[in-house]
């Protein structure tokens, strides 16, 4: 398991800047690539980190977690671990549509 030095050393949960940070280092990207894999700005992505911004739009936040190989779950802070060591696989996507009717309803 993958339990982050920093929340072990000092037992003080990770802000979502952090966690954003540590995981972007780990996985050996900069801000502009990160940036750029997600379509905003180099800006946008120091704001996050630096705690300027602290509660990200829900798009944003799924964008960074995809980006970066991780759960939302983990990336803001209510999951411990990340991914890389949860055996459990992820849950099927839910599928709002109503299926459509085979045949079309006689008009008239």
């Amino acid at each position: 398991m993958y339990y982050l030095m920093q929340e072990v050393i000092t037992m003080q949960p990770l802000t979502f800047g952090e966690r954003l940070a540590l995981i972007r280092k780990r996985r050996k990207m900069t801000q502009r690539q990160l940036a750029e894999r997600i379509s905003c700005q180099q800006s946008d992505i120091y704001r996050l980190e630096s705690g300027l911004v602290s509660d990200p739009h829900m798009s944003r936040l799924v964008a960074l977690a995809q980006a970066l190989q991780v759960s939302t779950d983990w990336l803001s802070g209510l999951r411990d671990t990340t991914d890389e060591a949860d055996p459990t696989p992820p849950a099927p996507p839910l599928t709002t549509k109503r299926p459509r009717p085979r045949t079309a309803a006689p008009v008239g």
